[in-house]
Formats: C-alpha cells, structure tokens, sequence
C-alpha cells in the first residue's frame, strides 16, 4: 500500500470511528432527559418529517427518525410498516441498531425489508404493496435510527403530524416542515400546538416549520375518549390538488363533496334496460318507497358479492353500475353505486356517504375538509322521520341495520348540490338489549338440563349473527367459547331472524352441563348466575382524561332452576338494586318450593362523564361482579 493510499484509508476509519462516537454520544440512553422515561414503552429521539410539494403531482416526503425501545411493550414502535403504490414510491431507505450506548449493533436496508401485498383474501386486484421491517431485537434498551424517502404523485392525502399520538411514547424532539410554491392556497388546522409555527418564505417556496419537544408519555387510563384531549395535530389541505389525472379544487366539506359528485360519480349508474325493467317488476306491488327499496337492497345482496379493488384511482372512484351488474361483484364505493343505480330505476333517491368505519366511533372533522378522513362507503335513503341506511358490502345483514361498524357518527354525504355533512343511525343503550330466558333441571348429582331462549337486537345483534352461517359442528365450537362453562354441551342449536325495523336474532339452545352444581351430603353449592358475568374494570387513581363509554348495552337475564328435591327452608332473598351515573344493575334471587330463581338487569349509558366521575363507574362495576358472582349452598329437605 503506498503512503497516500495508506493516509487515505486511515483519514476514512477515523471519520468513521468519529462518527460512530457522535452516534453513541447522541443517542446514548444516559442521555435522555430526567424524568422522560417515566411510563413510556419508547422515547423519539429525534424526528424530522419534511414534505416538499414542488407541484401538484411532485412531493417528495423525507422521514429521519430516531426511537429508543425501553422494554417490550415498545417493539411496536420499532417495526417499519411503509405502503406504496402507482402514485407512491419508495426509496433510500437506511438506517442502523444502536445498543443502549448508542454504539451501532446492526444496520439495514431497503434489501432487508419484506415486500408483500396489502391484499386480503377478498381482494381481486390491489396495487397497494407493503414494506415491512422489523429488527427483532430483545436487548434492551436498544435504539433504531433511520431515514427514508417517497415520492408522491397526487396532493390529495397529505399526511397528519400527530408526535404525541401514542400515550406510551415520549417524544424528545419532534419537527414537521411544509413546503410549496408561495402562490399555492393551503388550508391549515392546528390543535395543541406548543411552539408557534415558524413561517419562511421567498419568491420561489414558502415553508412551515413546526417543533414539539419533551413530551412526556401519559398513563393509560381505561375508558379515555377516543380522540386526546392534548393530542398535538397538523392538518394540511391544498385547496387545489390533483388525484391520478383527476383534478380538483376544495376549501370545505361542501366543495369536497362536490368534486366527489361530479368527478368520481357522476355518469357511473348506467344499467342495462333488462336490469332497469327488472327493478321495475320486481316492485310492480310494492306499497311504499321502504317496501322498494328493501326488494331491490335483497336483490343486491343475492346478486353480488364484496371485493375489495384498489387499483389507481379505484381506490376513490366506483367502476360504472353496468360493471357490477354484468360481473357480480365489487368493493364498498362500487356496491353503493351499484344499488344506487338500481334505486334510482324505480326514482328512489339515495345518497353516497364516505364514513370512517370501525367499532370506535370516529367522526369525520366537521372543521376540516379533507381527504384522509374516512375508509369506507355506505349509501343514505333519506326520509322526512327516520333516514334509511345501508351497508351494501354485506349479503347477509337485514336491511337498514349498520350495526355497530359506521353506527353514530358523521359522515360526507356527496349530493348533486355539494358535500353535507350527516350522522349515521344511533343505537341508543336501552335498544342495544340482551334478553335470555333459561329453564334447567338440577339433578341429584348436581348436573342441569334445560333450555335457554336469548333475543339480541340493537348493536346486540351482531354478538352471535355469525354462528347463524356455520355449520353445525362450527356453531358448537363457536358456542362454547361464547358460553365458557366447564362440561358444558348443546344438543339443540336454532337461529331465527326476524327482520323488521328493529331487526332481532333469537337463539334457541338445549344445554347440558355436568356436575355445575357441587354436591355435598344434602347440601348443594350454587352460583346462580351461570353466563353473564361482569368483569371488573381498572382502577384509575388521578385520572386526567374523561370518562368515555363508547356504546351503551341492556341486559336482561332470568334463569329458572328446580331441583329433584325440595329446599329445606326458603335461602334468603336478594334484593339489589345499584346506580350511577353510567348505569343501573338490579337483581333478586328467591326460592319457592323446589324452584329457585334469578332475574337480573344490567343497562350501561354511552357518553362522556367527568374525570372524577371514574371512581363511581369503578365501584359500580365492582359491586356488579361481586354481586354476579354470588354463590348460594342449598340445604335439601330430608325425605
């Protein structure tokens, strides 16, 4: 090796070696202020996430990132989950493992990422693909560093910057950079934003710059409202945007909704004329416009099925009524546009409604227009009392039930006249019921026989609306997790639904349950409540967040027991009765001759209650399952 090359090398290993010790002094763990790793799974080191719209149809997003994992809880939040797809691309991705040091353990690349569709078992065609890494460390505390960059060619999703959105997370420091021509109109929503915006501009870009630093990670607390109250948040809207070659211009729901309209909508409801004169005659005696409508929402159901299609600008707009009508299938937006057209052959008009959908009830922000908010499509009849609502995906469920899924939330209805901004159907808790009857026979041995009749309605319906499709052997498996008894079987199993305005399914069960009932001598050791439970809830001492109850329920219970031989002496009755203000739960339990009996009612109330409030819904829901659990040892007369 000659004397230049020999320094050349060695000036390349110090650089190095330097590097590595800037990395360890920066990242080490020691290094962490005081006090941030309290409660947190993981602290953000460092995170700089920069979006540069040079055009409508050239953003360049760059994310550097810098996570430390404290302790299992925190792998989560180590893993990279990046999507792309036609109008998204992903490049220079790097990055390295750093040991609580800060010293590198291990390094990756984008060729250490698994690629694979986003795709599930109903999706037909889907260019959405997913990058995958996980570094699968369990040393701890261990740190991930790195950087990507994607590129993106439409403006109409422009990513949220939410540093705190995870209660476990601390952030040390966190900065999100906007950028775009100076003559570009943008829409900007901002909540919790601790340091004020730092505003750059010149005659070629402007630039938004926002800082979030020491934010410590928060205590979990059960029931908290879905959205935090302290939730720092940036929204970012072009007014003008373009989506595949589709363009557009927006400055609220109302514009939006218009674009949807006119652009992705309109002109897609043609169907053949056979089909049109189908309707026609399908509905030739029908009444009124409910009775239409629900013959043309079951004959959807028996002609299509769901799938999902994401593919270029599918992902937004339907494919045209005649597609679905000639192939028998299609996703959320072509199903609801599918029935729409089929509607609007016998002149019923119906309405097309992006919705976030899911168990947790999330709004669209009624504030703040933009794309980002919602997942799904569903499709409104509205009506002078009571609006009809319909999930079209489904070729089982009645009509006009949403079910807990896009129940009680607003959504972007898209009409010919603009965006509206609705609520869909509310479940209300006092017709979210639970209602079960049993019958059983306690022998000798201490093992029942009987029958148990439950009607569930309301958001209730969908507790055991899939057994009714499995076969018998399925349903038998599915209903012993429902009813988790030890020696528990079912020799008869019936569902029936009744399809209404309140639509119910009744479940008809023949239960045997050997040895529930401990024997001993002439005693008999009985937990009268056999299937319904309550579960204690977390204690939460200085709460901070609200109470939220997402969704309210009713149950009512009454078993009937009677035994082959008669009491010796009434047990001692059980009146309850125990309030809230987030529920109410009653019950009694008596004997008469060889009977004994439980009736039982519980009824919590969906809302928001104030954070000291907590204690009182904590003690109200401990007393219940004390209270559930009560057991009684029966003394048998001697013959």
């Amino acid at each position: 090796m000659n004397r230049f090359n020999l320094v050349i090398t060695t000036i390349i290993a110090t650089a190095l070696l330097c590097s590595n010790i800037s990395m360890g002094q920066q990242y080490a763990v020691e290094l962490i202020p005081k006090g941030l790793k309290s409660r947190a799974s993981a602290i953000v080191r460092d995170e700089q996430i920069t979006l540069d719209m040079k055009n409508e149809a050239n953003i360049s997003h760059i994310v550097t990132k810098a996570i430390t994992i404290l302790n299992p809880a925190g792998d989560q939040y180590a893993a990279m989950v990046l999507s792309y797809n036609k109008s998204v691309s992903i490049k220079d991705i790097k990055g390295q493992i750093l040991d609580e040091f800060g010293m590198p353990i291990g390094k990756f690349t984008s060729k250490d990422f698994k690629d694979y569709s986003a795709s599930d078992q109903v999706s037909m065609y889907d260019d959405v693909r997913i990058k995958h890494y996980d570094p699968n460390i369990n040393t701890y505390p261990y740190t991930i560093v790195y950087t990507y960059e994607s590129k993106h060619s439409q403006n109409l999703f422009i990513p949220y910057w939410q540093p705190n959105k995870y209660s476990d997370v601390a952030v040390e420091k966190s900065s999100y950079t906007f950028s775009c021509q100076p003559t570009l109109n943008i829409r900007i929503k901002e909540q919790n934003i601790p340091n004020k915006v730092e505003l750059e501009t010149t005659e070629k870009y402007k630039s938004y710059t926002w800082t979030a630093t020491n934010i410590n990670a928060q205590k979990a607390e059960p029931y908290a409202p879905i959205e935090k109250k302290d939730a720092i948040v940036v929204k970012i809207a072009p007014e003008s945007f373009k989506y595949f070659k589709k363009q557009g211009t927006a400055s609220d729901w109302n514009s939006l909704g218009k674009w949807f309209y006119d652009d992705l909508l309109k002109d897609k409801q043609d169907l053949p004329l056979a089909t049109i004169a189908k309707m026609k005659d399908l509905t030739a005696n029908a009444k009124t416009t409910k009775e239409k409508a629900e013959i043309i929402y079951k004959y959807m159901q028996n002609k299509t099925r769901y799938i999902s299609i994401q593919v270029g600008i599918g992902g937004l707009e339907p494919f045209p009524a005649s597609y679905v009508d000639r192939l028998g299938y299609g996703d959320c937006k072509a199903l609801v546009n599918y029935t729409q057209a089929l509607l609007s052959a016998v002149d019923i008009n119906s309405v097309y409604c992006i919705v976030e959908a899911g168990n947790n009830k999330v709004s669209l922000d009624e504030s703040f227009a933009n794309a980002v908010d919602g997942n799904h499509i569903i499709l409104c009849i509205p009506m002078e009392k009571d609006s009809i609502w319909l999930e079209c995906t489904s070729n089982k469920h009645p009509f006009g039930y949403l079910g807990d899924f896009t129940d009680d939330r607003l959504v972007l209805a898209c009409t010919a006249e603009g965006g509206k901004i609705w609520r869909t159907a509310t479940y209300p808790s006092h017709k979210n019921i639970q209602i079960r009857k049993a019958y059983f026979d306690i022998n000798k041995e201490g093992s029942l026989k009987g029958k148990m009749h439950t009607t569930f309605s309301g958001t209730q319906f969908d507790n055991h609306y899939s057994n009714v499709f499995r076969s018998p052997i399925e349903q038998v498996k599915a209903l012993k997790s429902y009813y988790d008894v030890d020696n528990i079987t079912f020799n008869t199993v019936n569902y029936q639904i009744t399809d209404t305005d309140s639509p119910k399914l009744t479940e008809d069960l023949a239960i045997a349950i050997k040895n529930y009932v401990v024997k001993n001598e002439n005693q008999l050791i009985l937990q009268p409540n056999i299937f319904n439970i309550t579960r204690n809830i977390p204690e939460s001492k200085n709460r901070s967040n609200a109470v939220y109850i997402n969704r309210g329920y009713t149950d009512i219970d009454e078993i009937e027991y009677t035994l082959e031989s008669e009491l010796a002496g009434k047990i001692t009755p059980i009146e309850k009765v125990i309030n809230c203000p987030m529920g109410k739960y009653e019950l009694r339990i008596f004997s008469e001759g060889t009977k004994v009996t439980i009736k039982r009612y519980i009824s919590i109330n969906q809302g928001e209650y104030s954070a000291d409030s907590y204690q009182q819904f904590y003690d109200f829901m401990k007393e219940v399952s004390a209270s559930d659990r009560i057991k009684y040892t029966l003394n048998l007369a001697h013959n």
